[in-house]
């Protein structure tokens, strides 16, 4: 704007001359109006340039002062100055305006009393209308570029308070989902030690008391029961008892996964899924070199967990045909998808689903988030869910140990 501003002043003030004026006081007035717009060439940033154009201007309207003397036009152009460096630059830049201007009435004015500098009076003639002409227009200009500035500024605080209160409220939305996160967390554990004790006390505790129960009757181990050789009863207790104990302990954490890594583990938690389910799994990943490194356990449950709640997700909602999970590692970097091609949804329900206490894609965008990795989810209706997973996978320092 200064640079728009600059060579209309410089116009103003060489076509409307009120008075006699030297070859160098010409030659600094059109050395004004090039210089200001050649500022925006200056390299840097914004502030840098504001101050060669506050420089530029404040030294042009100083050496006016020394030439006309005590003019309405200059006092509005030196304090517009200050202003506009204390906005574009910083405070120092505004006093510096300031005490220069003070410094300059003070010297102009003992020089003139002295009679050691000459004022063009005519210059500050109220009965010439060049006058007039010359110093609205400089003011007028001068007042637009102030209020453009200051306009410009009002304009960045707002944006910056509209920034600020859109970080708020998402801030306030992660802090509502992390609130529900929690409660979900709770309710989970909750239910899993409800579940655990009802395994505990209604299955096993009661094969318990019948294989204790024929333990008792052995000393009629000839006797054959009811259902055949009693003999063969209690193996069979036990083995039932056996294959609950497993079924708890792969539901809580599967033992594969510790034993010999991910891919495997989810090889056969796809199968198992695919076989119940009638539905295809594909698994597109390699299996490791033996005596490579192992991912650490924390990647390893967490990309399995992502796994696990996108493929039930995707039984239990897509009406899907087929389901693709794809695993690659390169370097110290996974990378994880699981697509299927059913229904779809729009993902911006997933914020209404959240409220109403379906965490299940939350909960899985946060367990990654945590581990510093990128989540994301992209579907729309009829056209499938795909989720892609990035995340830095770290080594272990051994090929992984049973647990």
């Amino acid at each position: 704007m200064a640079a728009f501003v600059a060579p209309l002043v410089i116009v103003v003030g060489l076509i409307l001359p009120a008075g006699r004026r030297s070859w160098f006081d010409d030659a600094v007035l059109i050395a004004t109006g090039l210089l200001l717009p050649l500022c925006r060439l200056v390299p840097g940033p914004l502030r840098t340039r504001s101050l060669w154009v506050v420089g530029i201007a404040t030294a042009a309207s100083l050496y006016s002062l020394a030439r006309i003397g005590l003019t309405a036009g200059l006092a509005v152009s030196l304090a517009a100055f200050s202003v506009l460096a204390l906005i574009c630059a910083n405070r120092r830049a505004g006093w510096v305006v300031i005490v220069l201007s003070a410094v300059a009435y003070v010297c102009v004015g003992l020089l003139a009393s002295r009679h050691l500098v000459s004022i063009a009076a005519a210059d500050t003639d109220p009965y010439r209308l060049r006058n007039w002409l010359r110093m609205g227009t400089t003011s007028s200009l001068v007042a637009l570029l102030l209020m453009i500035v200051i306009d410009f500024v009002i304009r960045q605080v707002e944006a910056s308070a509209r920034d600020v209160s859109a970080r708020e409220k998402d801030l306030r939305i992660a802090y509502d989902r992390l609130g529900q996160l929690h409660g979900k967390l709770e309710a989970t554990k909750e239910e899993e030690r409800r579940s655990l004790s009802r395994e505990l006390h209604d299955e096993l505790g009661q094969t318990l008391t019948a294989l204790k129960l024929r333990l008792q009757l052995g000393a009629r181990a000839d006797e054959p029961g009811p259902g055949g050789d009693a003999r063969t009863e209690p193996v069979a207790l036990v083995d039932d008892l056996i294959s609950r104990v497993r079924k708890i302990s792969v539901d809580l954490r599967p033992p594969l996964l510790d034993e010999v890594g991910l891919v495997s583990a989810l090889r056969v938690y796809l199968d198992g899924q695919a076989a119940l389910s009638g539905l295809p799994i594909d698994l597109q990943a390699d299996e490791p070199a033996e005596g490579a490194p192992r991912l650490s356990p924390d990647t390893e449950i967490a990309c399995f967990r992502v796994v696990q709640e996108s493929i039930t997700n995707a039984l239990r909602h897509a009406a899907a045909r087929r389901l693709h999970v794809r695993i690659a590692r390169a370097g110290s970097r996974l990378t994880l998808s699981i697509r299927d091609d059913g229904r779809g949804f729009d993902p911006a329900t997933l914020d209404d689903a959240a409220a109403r206490g379906h965490l299940g894609v939350v909960g899985m965008r946060e367990r990654i988030r945590a581990r510093g990795g990128r989540f994301e989810l992209r579907s729309r209706p009829g056209g499938g869910t795909a989720i892609e997973v990035e995340l830095d996978a770290p080594p272990t320092t051994a090929a992984g140990s049973s647990v």
